[in-house]
């Protein structure tokens, strides 16, 4: 006689079913890390600074943006109102947002141009597209053609290339004693948020943004212009000088960066910069030295 022995299935399928179980939750901090939305707090609120826009429109008060962030969740944002005719149009587009504390109309005001009711909102100040093929093809992507992080309706102040990071220093377009100044850097190629952006707080005057000069220097000259956090600084500088080896003239640009008083690093312009620093400016935006001052690096 021969005997036939049955394998039992059912402990089989309560072990595959355990691994199933195990693999989902080992899956899970993967997927909530996919779907984290990053923010950025700005005055008294949280804003979350990624999303994809699926409508734009041009209201009496701002651009109205409404957007979809990565985990499929409706939100709307105020932006300046050059954002809605923004070239290439921004609906469909995934985008990073930059936000500065603005005055508004009030909503008492109803639309009437008259009416001097202001309110402070958080308004986008910039939208840009992060371009799904960066990684695909570098050499063709729209950060290589980006010269600075301002936007169409400011001035570039100051722009410089440091590698794969841009510094950039964006003005008003009336810049002035009540026109705003800031400092922007990050990555070119739009593929996270902006890393850092000074004053934080919104849109501050110049002559209370930076610091900063004009120097003359022996067979030219330079200029800095410096923005503070805490006991950090981060100075934007260009200059013209005597300073090779046989003194030749050499030209120094680039961003220096200092904690308490302290070189921590200078990442030089890796071609020519944008730069509008130098006395007229400092005069026109009503920056000064203070009692600062800076040594330009080697």
């Amino acid at each position: 006689m021969v005997r036939v022995c049955v394998m039992p299935t059912r402990p089989t399928a309560k072990r595959s079913t355990g691994i199933v179980f195990l693999a989902a939750l080992l899956a899970l901090p993967l997927v909530a890390r996919a779907q984290e939305v990053p923010t950025v707090r700005i005055g008294q609120v949280t804003k979350k600074t990624v999303g994809t826009v699926t409508a734009t429109n041009s209201g009496d008060v701002a651009c109205y943006l409404t957007l979809k962030d990565d985990r499929g969740a409706v939100f709307e944002e105020m932006a300046n109102f050059e954002i809605c005719d923004q070239k290439p149009p921004l609906k469909g587009k995934r985008v990073t947002l930059t936000y500065a504390l603005q005055k508004v109309m009030s909503g008492e005001c109803q639309g009437d141009p008259a009416c001097k009711k202001t309110r402070t909102v958080a308004l986008v100040s910039a939208a840009r597209i992060i371009d799904a093929t960066n990684a695909a093809s570098s050499e063709t992507k729209p950060a290589a053609r980006r010269t600075s992080f301002c936007t169409p309706a400011e001035t570039i102040v100051f722009a410089c290339r440091t590698g794969a990071k841009m510094a950039s220093v964006c003005a008003s377009r009336d810049t002035g004693p009540k026109g705003y100044l800031q400092y922007r850097f990050g990555k070119l190629d739009d593929s996270e948020p902006l890393e850092q952006v000074l004053p934080e707080g919104g849109q501050v005057p110049a002559a209370r943004a930076a610091s900063g000069e004009s120097v003359p220097f022996s067979g030219g000259g330079g200029a800095w212009l410096r923005f503070r956090k805490g006991q950090f600084t981060y100075t934007a500088y260009t200059g013209i000088g005597n300073w090779g080896p046989r003194g030749e003239k050499r030209t120094k640009a680039g961003l220096h960066i200092e904690h308490a008083g302290k070189p921590l690093a200078t990442l030089k312009c890796q071609e020519e910069p944008i730069s509008l620093l130098g006395p007229d400016w400092f005069e026109k935006a009503g920056v000064k030295p203070g009692k600062e001052e800076f040594d330009f690096p080697d």
